[in-house]
């Protein structure tokens, strides 16, 4: 399908714009709550905490000036029932302050793993609308993938960043195994092999690979691709690897590229098709993905309650789009787009400015700041 504004100019994202704005908004309006309980209970908790803390300091330095003040006025003492008495006191000290101690760390032990578990299950329940839309809903990111056969499965990892936000996933493929020939057909490539009854010589084989196996791909979003795969007993073993210098083809250790007669029998546009097709497979073949963990300048987002930080980032992108969609468009309370399927039907969709600012509006200050962000005021 194509997805244009109104006065038919194609979109920046070929994505149904109008239901990602939707899912976002929604997404926003499940998460922000829950943020805010967590930073409610952040301040709550971390007050009792540091209350309890400061009683162990307290309690300690106690102990200490007591045991000073005894020793500094039983100094040189020689009358024996001034040394019982110092010993006794110093006794007794010690006794009610491990007392004291070992009940005010219990209880701070268990303030902590209250706070732990109130904070996690906020957690809990925030990834799973993150998750959605970190799956689908962030434009522009440089994304890089790790993929690996592992146990009969193709499992993934996603790393991907956008104006200071990183997030990670993890990835499960459809294709278990995948095989080269699932990506691009039929494969072969130029190996050295011995021939000859009696005197054997070097000559080459085009190995077909297309039975091979895709081990390993590693895309760093950008220029780099690595592809690994080998045979079904695993005693052939090519790699590929891209990047803005070039290609270079392995057949074991060696490299067949910077063999003069081999790398003649190199069909490159072959390799370049693959490398666009692997590319191609790391995003449309993913079968389920989960969220891991996001990042916001460094720190962890949602353990430092910074999500919020993070939709205004992801608003920039959205906002930009949305003032595009009112220029272009008819009425200047609506966002609109065209849709072109395949079978030439067109049709359109929209959502009005106000109906994206009376939701926002509804989450209070925060929710104004988004609405401003987007262009929706």
């Amino acid at each position: 399908m194509r997805y244009t504004f109104q006065d038919s100019t194609d979109l920046p994202v070929q994505r149904d714009f109008i239901q990602d704005l939707s899912d976002l908004i929604e997404i926003v309006e499940k998460v922000l709550p829950l943020e805010n309980d967590a930073i409610e209970i952040n301040e709550i908790e971390m007050k009792a905490i540091s209350s309890l803390e400061n009683r162990i300091v307290s309690l300690e330095k106690f102990a200490s000036d007591v045991k000073a003040y005894v020793k500094s006025i039983s100094l040189n003492a020689e009358n024996i029932e001034i040394l019982e008495c110092h010993n006794a006191i110093i006794d007794a000290c010690d006794e009610s302050v491990n007392n004291g101690l070992r009940n005010l760390k219990k209880e701070l032990e268990q303030k902590k793993r209250d706070y732990e578990f109130q904070i996690n299950e906020i957690e809990r329940k925030m990834i799973p609308y993150l998750n959605s839309l970190f799956q689908n809903g962030i434009y522009g990111a440089i994304k890089a993938y790790y993929v690996r056969f592992d146990n009969g499965i193709m499992r993934g990892e996603l790393k991907a960043s956008i104006s200071g936000i990183e997030y990670e996933s993890e990835l499960i493929y459809r294709n278990d195994p995948l095989f080269m020939r699932e990506v691009h057909g039929n494969i072969q490539l130029p190996v050295w092999t011995k021939s000859g009854i009696i005197h054997k010589e070097n000559k080459v084989k085009m190995l077909d690979v297309s039975d091979f196996i895709i081990s390993n791909i590693n895309f760093d979003g950008i220029s780099y691709l690595e592809i690994i795969f080998e045979n079904k007993k695993q005693d052939q073993r090519f790699k590929i690897i891209s990047d803005s210098e070039g290609i270079q083809i392995f057949y074991e250790d060696s490299d067949i590229t910077a063999d003069k007669t081999l790398s003649q029998y190199i069909d490159m546009k072959i390799i370049e098709s693959l490398n666009n097709e692997i590319k191609k497979y790391l995003e449309i073949s993913i079968k389920s993905q989960k969220l891991k963990k996001v990042m916001l300048d460094g720190r962890d987002a949602i353990r430092n309650n910074e999500i919020f930080d993070c939709f205004k980032i992801i608003m920039e992108q959205y906002g930009d789009i949305v003032q595009e969609c009112i220029d272009r468009g008819v009425s200047k309370n609506e966002i609109t787009i065209k849709i072109e399927r395949t079978d030439g039907t067109r049709t359109e969709k929209y959502v009005t400015k106000e109906e994206i600012f009376n939701k926002l509006a509804e989450l209070g200050p925060e929710g104004l700041e988004l609405a401003s962000i987007l262009n929706v005021e």
